[in-house]
C-alpha cells in the first residue's frame, strides 16, 4: 500500500517523459517582471500629467520589475541552502532584531555581537568537521 502511495505521487511530480516538470513559479515570476517594466515603460513613454503620477507609477514599478527579475535570475540559488552559512546565524539573526526592537539604543553594540557570534559557530562548526 505504501509503495502505490509513493508512485503515484511519483508520477504526478513527473512528466510522461520521466523528467521533473520546471518549476512554474519562476516563470510567472517572469513573465510578471515583464509586465511590470512594460507598465513602467508604458507610464513613462506615455504619461505627461502635472500631477507627476505617471512618474510614481513608472518608478514604482519599474523598481518591481527589476526586483522580480532579479529573483528570477536568483531562483535556482534559492532553491538550495546556502551551505556556508552556519545553521545557528538565522536564529543569532532573529534574536538580535527581537532585542534591537525591544532596545533600539543597542544597536551599534548588536552589530559586532552578531558578528561575533556568527564567526564563532562558523569557527565551531569548522573544528566538529575536522
Amino acid at each position: 500500500m505504501v509503495g502505490n502511495k509513493d508512485a503515484s505521487r511519483n508520477s504526478s511530480t513527473r512528466n510522461s517523459s520521466g523528467k521533473p516538470p520546471e518549476d512554474l513559479r519562476r516563470w510567472l515570476t517572469l513573465v510578471v517582471a515583464i509586465v511590470f517594466l512594460a507598465i513602467s515603460l508604458g507610464a513613462w513613454w506615455f504619461g505627461s500629467d502635472a500631477s507627476g503620477s505617471s512618474n510614481f507609477l513608472s518608478a514604482a514599478s519599474g523598481r518591481i520589475g527589476i526586483v522580480l527579475a532579479a529573483l528570477w535570475l536568483a531562483w535556482p540559488s534559492l532553491k538550495r541552502p546556502a551551505k556556508w552559512l552556519p545553521a545557528s546565524a538565522p536564529v543569532i539573526g532573529i534574536i538580535a532584531l527581537i532585542v534591537v526592537a525591544a532596545q533600539p539604543k543597542l544597536i551599534l553594540p548588536a552589530i559586532p555581537i552578531v558578528a561575533g557570534l556568527v564567526t564563532l559557530s562558523a569557527l565551531v562548526r569548522a573544528f566538529r568537521r575536522a
